[in-house]
């Protein structure tokens, strides 16, 4: 029953404001704190704030799961419950102190006020947090539909590569076959997951790279800087591995193809920088961060959905894609 958010935090911030608002007293009457003040501020936490508070929570949060939710009548449970745990609290100090005046008719506006404040902002706070779970909920709906779209296209260019020579070189189509295989389960299997380790991505991409190897031979050249550091980082997964295909199917027709992937630590993350020795990007994708494939959009507008992450192209001598990862 208890296992509301709610409950654990207003127990909290009920239990603060009750030790403030006493020691407000102390400070304002210029008294010493005594065991009276510290049983009178106990009373007041147990019966004014926390049992009320709790108990109106309990009743709304059970007319909301039997579908009522009215914000007047939430309100009204509130004020009533606030109203009615002031006037225990004024029986219990009346029969503790003899000098203790009770509040009378005040345990109305009390009530009103404290069950007012403490209901709005709770139901103020409960929008804010649902309004964040909805953003990420979209955010991580967005990037499970780009990797989706990644998967058939990916599939696809990897069968137009074994098509090449499945039927020059059937044994090696084979084993490419495998490696495709192994390249489709992960992809299916790291679906849910929004970070994988380094090396488990490297190790895909390489199979990637075995089918190409297959069809270009010793025409591929792939150098790879990786940090000792970095091999036990996690990344978003198949982020690289397009960005590479992007680069071989846009450079096969040349007699001799080089990529190097670079990886380096920068502040909370990691920077990953892949060059090729090809024609580079034409000037309507340096200014659209993309072409018209889906491979290097998905990728751009993945990076989009992390936090302060950025990706740019330029041209040097070749083709320079420039991943930063804010992790």
């Amino acid at each position: 029953m208890f296992k509301h958010p709610f409950y654990k935090y207003s127990f909290c911030i009920l239990l603060i404001v009750d030790i403030a608002y006493a020691f407000g007293l102390v400070i304002a009457n210029s008294a010493p704190i005594s065991s009276d003040t510290v049983i009178a501020s106990l009373v007041w936490f147990v019966t004014f704030y926390w049992i009320p508070v709790w108990a109106a929570a309990a009743l709304i949060f059970y007319l909301r799961d039997k579908g009522n939710t009215k914000i007047f009548v939430e309100w009204l449970i509130a004020v009533t419950f606030m109203a009615a745990g002031n006037v225990v609290t004024d029986n219990v100090l009346l029969s503790l102190y003899d000098d203790y005046r009770p509040l009378g008719i005040f345990v109305i506006f009390n009530g009103l006020i404290w069950g007012s404040c403490i209901y709005f902002l709770s139901l103020y706070i409960e929008s804010k947090k649902k309004v964040a779970t909805e953003k990420h909920s979209r955010k991580k709906a967005q990037l499970a539909t780009l990797r989706y779209q990644l998967n058939p296209h990916f599939m696809f260019n990897s069968l137009n590569t074994i098509s090449a020579y499945i039927h020059t070189n059937p044994d090696l189509a084979d084993e490419v076959l495998h490696e495709l295989a192994d390249i489709l389960r992960y992809s299916l299997d790291t679906a849910e997951q929004t970070l994988i380790p380094l090396e488990q991505e490297l190790a895909i991409i390489e199979k990637y790279l075995n089918i190409e190897k297959a069809r270009f031979g010793e025409k591929l050249q792939v150098n790879y800087t990786l940090p000792e550091q970095l091999k036990n980082i996690h990344i978003p997964p198949l982020i690289i591995q397009p960005i590479i295909e992007n680069a071989i199917k846009h450079n096969a027709q040349q007699s001799n193809l080089v990529l190097n992937i670079e990886l380096t630590v920068i502040d909370n993350g990691v920077k990953v920088e892949i060059r090729d020795n090809g024609k580079g990007f034409s000037e309507d994708v340096l200014k659209h961060g993309y072409g018209g494939g889906v491979g290097m959009k998905n990728i751009q507008q993945r990076v989009k959905q992390l936090s302060n992450s950025k990706m740019t192209l330029s041209n040097n001598n070749g083709a320079v894609v420039c991943l930063e990862l804010v992790l």
